[in-house]
């Protein structure tokens, strides 16, 4: 009896969510920013393979062909193309007219500096559209790099982990990378603009270091694939960092705007922790195939990769994590049939 019970309650669950999903207008605009990088057009993607209309922005329209080539003639003709910079307040806001959702993936991701001045510029920017042009919700890319740096005294102590609650400070006395200051100051700027205008919702999703296949992008987490796999390292480098599968995180961004209980909510996107030593040996059967991975350990140890409470995304947002292995794998897969490797 307790199990049809269960069955029961599990059905009624899943149809409510079903339902709330269907109440989201899928005639309406979605904009996407930033839709030929790694994660942006991961998300078009998704939002297109979901029925959406999609306005995705670049930053130069000659990149029309190659995105219609990735995503194939049959989506993109729900797919619209203009040109947008984050540096160009009027352009996010010209793309961003008639829309009813604003998904803001863009912003820059390296480690050479001269990050903070673009991301906040352009997330600045994309809300004041969202206020100007009636959106119904808006849902930024945010970074777990705007979650897990706080002063140290203001860190969890273990068993107690990083959650939606934590702030980085970029004013730590420990002091904190630009990409990091970036991401934590664009994420605040989102939150106090919204405060101050709360017309439309907001959700932010903060995902730890992203890893997968995705249509497009040349960016950080391609870079360090390849380095791993290239014969660029002549050992498995030692530790651990916390990983998530691009797929996840861009369905994330769209289960934000479908399910109701998403609104105005931060959502960290974090599968586990993968140890070196495990996600080279993954990547290590693509030797046969040319792939040149190292499978002699450097010394050291696999500590690393800071502890992280997911419960909020799948919870809230229903995600349900793809395994780490096979992140990975699909990955190198993507790569080697591009001739990346």
């Amino acid at each position: 009896a307790a199990f049809f019970s269960s069955l029961i309650s599990n059905l009624r669950q899943s149809s409510l969510i079903f339902l709330q999903r269907m109440a989201v207008d899928k005639q309406g605009l979605v904009v996407i920013t930033g839709i030929t990088g790694y994660l942006g057009s991961q998300t078009c993607l998704t939002f297109l393979k979901n029925g959406y209309r999609v306005r995705g922005t670049v930053r130069n329209v000659a990149s029309e062909a190659k995105i219609k080539d990735a995503f194939g003639n049959d989506l993109c003709t729900n797919l619209e193309i203009v040109e947008a910079n984050l540096d160009d307040e009027l352009s996010i806001s010209s793309a961003c007219e008639g829309a009813a959702y604003v998904i803001h993936t863009a912003s820059p991701f390296h480690f050479a500096g001269d990050c903070v001045k673009p991301a906040v510029a352009g997330t600045t920017a994309v809300m004041k559209a969202c206020k100007e042009h009636g959106v119904k919700m808006c849902v930024i890319t945010s970074s777990c790099a705007a979650v897990l740096a706080p002063a140290k005294e203001d860190a969890p102590v273990l068993p107690a982990m990083y959650n939606e609650s934590f702030w980085s400070n970029p004013d730590r006395p420990e002091g904190m990378v630009d990409y990091m200051k970036s991401k934590t100051l664009a994420e605040r700027a989102a939150w106090e603009y919204h405060e101050a205008n709360s017309d439309f919702d907001l959700a932010t999703i903060c995902p730890t270091f992203i890893m997968g296949p995705s249509p497009l992008g040349d960016g950080t987490s391609i870079k360090w694939l390849k380095n791993a796999m290239d014969g660029s390292k002549a050992k498995i480098p030692r530790g651990a960092s916390g990983f998530v599968d691009v797929r996840d995180v861009a369905l994330a961004h769209l289960h934000a705007i479908e399910i109701p209980e998403a609104a105005n909510k931060r959502f960290i996107l974090y599968n586990e922790k993968g140890k070196m030593p495990d996600v080279y040996g993954w990547l290590a059967k693509f030797n046969e195939r040319g792939a040149k991975v190292p499978t002699a350990l450097d010394e050291g140890d696999d500590t690393g990769g800071d502890p992280v409470d997911n419960t909020r995304s799948k919870k809230v947002l229903k995600i349900e994590y793809t395994p780490l292995k096979k992140t990975f794998t699909d990955h190198a897969e993507q790569l080697l049939s591009r001739g990346a490797i």
